[in-house]
């Protein structure tokens, strides 16, 4: 039986019919089965027994023709209605309408285990000594593709920028992102829709082609771009795939793994077209797969062509979405690439189909060990680097993600809201009204590429401050010891799907986990 008693519900007596002209009107009174609704002595409705209320709304829909009742939960509606909530009964109504599925961008919503289920062990007396953060060094440097290609990525900061396609984001989200990454030392990526000219000069430290060639930089010390290499092809050339400071080969993605990327029509301007190859005003529907890549031979022989293509200079990565991470890991890595990177559930996109972006996939935090233990076991640890995408916050969320295995972490949507998005989920809309979301040009305006790639390096230098701060307080001077025994779930789903130790317990949680690490 439903609860009642578990809502707001309120009259606007100015507009209310029977407070203009008592005992007219009444609908209210009359569509209500709870009793919620009645006259007074004058004629006119009030409310005269709220905790009867279900939530129903009847009244509003059936009911009051001037629209002047509101009902509002006092209580979460999962606990008040179970599974029919008001936003389940808009859904079916919605779909009953229009016959159509939702599309909205953004990442998973709703209670996913997260990487706050765990909290990092400080160091005391039992522990190593904590490290001084005001006066001792933290080393947090890492290098993608050494000893196995000539020009390997050597980043200041365990941090990427996630892949955001020219197309889903404006022109001047990119820049910022490239110029950002150019002021930081890290890597930016063009995303599956090809890339724009001068992104790779942006992304270098170098304000135009010109200042390139006389070696100018105007952003110091100059980061990276990688050149993503998607099931759509969008933009691929073999000038493309030699532009980029490292190939990425596009399996799958965190909000809608198993499925190729949208870009729907009204973003596809002249120029985007123009760059990703099809007639403006066309739905950009990436194919689920690489058609030439259906097995691990063929994942193998791609690698090897990529790596010829690039005269074994540059770095060869995957990014994958969260399916089997160590059998997926495993297969990556026996074909060759230098860096993996997973993106988990909750990681974000410019448009999917919302039944996907809530229902495939496993949460980041249950894919960071398993892909790990895959590396650990092939003896390519610490070789190969794995990159956590999916979800990440801030420095506590790379130092968990570290901790079970990641070398280092990319930054997707946190990375858009620190440009200044305010997480409408309306991305696959292109009224973006903070510019990153949209290719209208009033909207657009709102970026200041300088301003906003600041807004950026300060974002990721708050982050690296809060990872270091964390590192060194449990005992850490640099990022490849940090380890699994640093941190301790506090909740049994996060124990469980981590292997990570149970606060209190000492113990991991079930017992399969242990051993894992041996």
């Amino acid at each position: 039986m439903t609860l009642a008693g578990h809502y707001w519900v309120t009259i606007e007596r100015d507009r209310c019919r029977s407070w203009q002209q008592p005992w007219k009107c009444g609908a209210c009174i009359d569509t209500c089965e709870q009793g919620v609704f009645a006259r007074d002595e004058m004629g006119r409705v009030y409310v005269a027994n709220e905790i009867a209320c279900v939530g129903c709304k009847i009244c509003m829909e059936q009911g009051c023709p001037n629209s002047c009742i509101y009902i509002r939960p006092a209580t979460p509606e999962s606990f008040s209605r179970g599974i029919w909530t008001t936003q389940t009964i808009e859904e079916i109504h919605r779909k009953a309408q229009t016959g159509e599925y939702e599309i909205r961008g953004y990442g998973t919503m709703g209670n996913i285990p997260h990487f706050d289920g765990l909290v990092v062990v400080p160091s005391q007396l039992a522990s190593r000594p904590p490290k001084d953060k005001y006066r001792e060094k933290f080393r947090m440097e890492v290098t993608i593709g050494e000893g196995k290609c000539a020009n390997p990525i050597r980043l200041n900061y365990p941090f990427v920028f996630a892949a955001m396609s020219y197309g889903a984001i404006s022109r001047e989200g990119k820049m910022a992102l490239a110029v950002a990454a150019a002021k930081l030392g890290i890597l930016a990526n063009t995303g599956e829709g090809g890339m724009f000219p001068g992104e790779a000069t942006l992304a270098h430290g170098y304000e135009n082609e010109e200042s390139r060639r006389k070696g100018v930089k105007k952003w110091s010390p100059g980061g990276y771009l990688a050149v993503q290499y998607s099931t759509g092809r969008w933009g691929v050339s073999v000038d493309y795939l030699q532009a980029g400071d490292a190939i990425e080969i596009k399996i799958g993605q965190g909000a809608k793994p198993g499925m190729g990327g949208h870009l729907l029509g009204k973003k596809v301007t002249e120029d985007i077209a123009m760059i990703r190859g099809l007639p403006p005003g066309t739905d950009a529907l990436s194919p689920c797969r690489h058609y030439d890549i259906s097995d691990q031979k063929d994942l193998k022989k791609k690698v090897e062509i990529l790596r010829d293509l690039t005269n074994y200079e540059k770095p060869i990565m995957i990014k994958m979405g969260p399916s089997l991470p160590y059998e997926d890991t495993y297969i990556a890595a026996e074909a060759g690439v230098d860096a993996i990177s997973i993106d988990g559930m909750v990681g974000g996109t410019g448009a999917s189909p919302e039944v996907v972006t809530q229902n495939a996939g496993i949460p980041t935090i249950a894919c960071i060990r398993q892909a790990s233990k895959a590396l650990k076991d092939m003896g390519l640890k610490g070789k190969v680097k794995l990159i956590a995408l999916g979800g990440i916050r801030d420095g506590a969320d790379a130092f968990k993600a570290i901790a079970l295995g990641a070398d280092a972490v990319g930054f997707g949507a946190a990375a858009e809201i620190a440009l200044g998005c305010r997480g409408c989920m309306s991305c696959h809309r292109g009224a973006c009204h903070y510019g990153l979301a949209t290719q209208e040009a009033r909207f657009r305006a709102c970026i200041d590429v300088e301003t906003a790639s600041q807004r950026l390096v300060n974002f990721v230098h708050a982050c690296a401050e809060e990872l270091k701060i964390l590192a060194m307080l449990s005992g850490h001077d640099r990022l490849d010891t940090i380890s699994a025994d640093d941190l301790r779930a506090i909740d049994l789903n996060t124990a469980a799907m981590t292997g990570i130790k149970l606060a209190g317990l000492e113990k991991v949680f079930p017992q399969s986990w242990e051993g894992f690490d041996d």
